[in-house]
């Protein structure tokens, strides 16, 4: 059952593959459209051509705005379309709306088509690839060494990807819609090793930094940048375990990979290093995010065990929690939330102040309140959450992030495993 059940262009590419005078009938002021879709070739050498008869296909006057003609796919679009002389856009898309996070790759495309009385224009809708792509491998020496990590990746719009030990040890690659102008990532690593060390590490990266670049690329990442982030554990000649990261990426229109030189963060704060326990965050330049151990839930389990204490002693001013997700179920849902009541929990939703929340869990009948800014202590109830997790088997990670009124933040994780 999907949470959505339980509460109620990219550039204009024209391609004109020839006009053929023909015979019709009817009013002498309409010509016919014949409408093509296919995606961007490039990506067509990455992977098996990508389905496209099950893309929407919408046509508007020349406006862009006013909608003449929509089908529900390319499948249920006649070869040909009768229409009044003129100038039209055309557009294509995968089913639904892309969301920040999502488990697939999400093309849209643009063409413009003029109608010419008594003449059949056959026109392609060229799909680009709107979202990129963040994956994570972890060699053999990681794996034996690190027996817990967050690894979150901050393009700078107040949004974070994570990834942790319960994404599993070979998570999918997700799909990522870029925030503008995103001209670098920080990834920010913290880690426990087998025997209670913390080892952290904050790095950047940028597509200036790529050893080969190309005519036409821009410095920003954006659609169809696929990037692969390798981690490593590294010993000093002191004994002391850091951690080396590599990372290349396959730039939009291309299919070779290029290396990025990985640049050092020296702003990072880490985490206190005695803390390996999961969920266990003490308090750090006077902020307290107490968050429950990783657990196994159902529907039945009390929802108190989800609550998490958050204390700023200098105030709160922004609470924001992203949910990952191993069910493309639960993704789906939560991108149904945000359309339904403007709540973005897969890209980071904000809780202070956001009246939005309160009214999506009354709705749940799960009431709560929220806090405003300069309160000194808040507990979000994730529990909240657990009588509608219990029909979503996975593994459900919730990622916070708690800031103070003077810019000091505070991170934490919880996954909950729903079998």
């Amino acid at each position: 059952m999907k949470l959505h059940k339980l509460i109620l262009g990219s550039a204009a590419a024209f391609l004109m593959a020839g006009c053929v005078s023909e015979d019709i009938t009817g009013s002498a002021e309409k010509g016919v459209l014949s409408v093509g879709v296919t995606t961007q070739k490039p990506y067509e050498t990455r992977a098996d051509q990508y389905e496209v008869t099950n893309f929407p296909v919408t046509i508007y006057k020349e406006d862009g705005t006013t909608k003449v003609e929509s089908y529900e796919s390319v499948a249920d679009m006649p070869a040909q379309i009768r229409l009044d002389v003129g100038t039209y856009v055309l557009e294509a898309h995968t089913p639904g709306t892309m969301q920040r996070q999502m488990t697939e790759p999400y093309y849209m495309g643009t063409a413009t088509s003029e109608i010419i009385k008594n003449v059949t224009t056959q026109t392609t809708i060229v799909c680009k690839q709107m979202n990129g792509s963040i994956k994570v491998n972890y060699d053999a020496e990681y794996l034996a060494l690190f027996t817990a990590w967050t690894i979150t990746f901050d393009d700078g719009n107040g949004q974070a990807l994570a990834f942790t030990n319960a994404n599993g040890t070979a998570p999918s690659e997700v799909y990522w819609a870029f925030g503008d102008n995103v001209s670098k990532l920080t990834v920010n690593f913290r880690g426990t090793t087998t025997d209670g060390n913390t080892v952290t590490a904050s790095k950047i990266l940028t597509k200036s930094q790529a050893t080969t670049t190309y005519d036409g690329d821009t410095e920003n990442f954006g659609g169809g940048d696929a990037v692969v982030v390798n981690f490593t554990p590294v010993e000093a000649t002191s004994g002391k375990v850091t951690i080396g990261i590599t990372a290349t990426i396959t730039f939009d229109e291309t299919v070779e990979d290029v290396l990025i030189n990985v640049v050092d963060n020296g702003n990072f704060k880490p985490d206190t290093p005695d803390d390996p326990t999961p969920g266990d965050d003490p308090v750090d330049n006077g902020i307290t995010l107490n968050l429950p151990n990783n657990m196994t839930v159902s529907a039945a389990t009390d929802k108190s065990l989800g609550d998490t204490y958050i204390k700023c002693e200098n105030g709160i001013k922004s609470i924001r929690v992203a949910i990952v997700s191993t069910s493309s179920e639960m993704i789906e849902s939560l991108g149904d939330l945000n359309t339904n009541y403007g709540v973005d929990f897969i890209g980071g939703a904000e809780i202070v102040g956001n009246q939005d929340v309160v009214q999506l869990f009354q709705d749940l009948n799960q009431p709560l309140s929220v806090p405003a800014q300069g309160d000194i202590d808040y507990t979000f109830p994730i529990g909240n959450f657990f009588g509608l997790l219990g029909f979503l088997s996975g593994q459900h990670t919730f990622n916070m992030v708690v800031e103070d009124m003077e810019g000091n933040k505070k991170n934490g994780t919880l996954t909950l495993t729903v079998e």
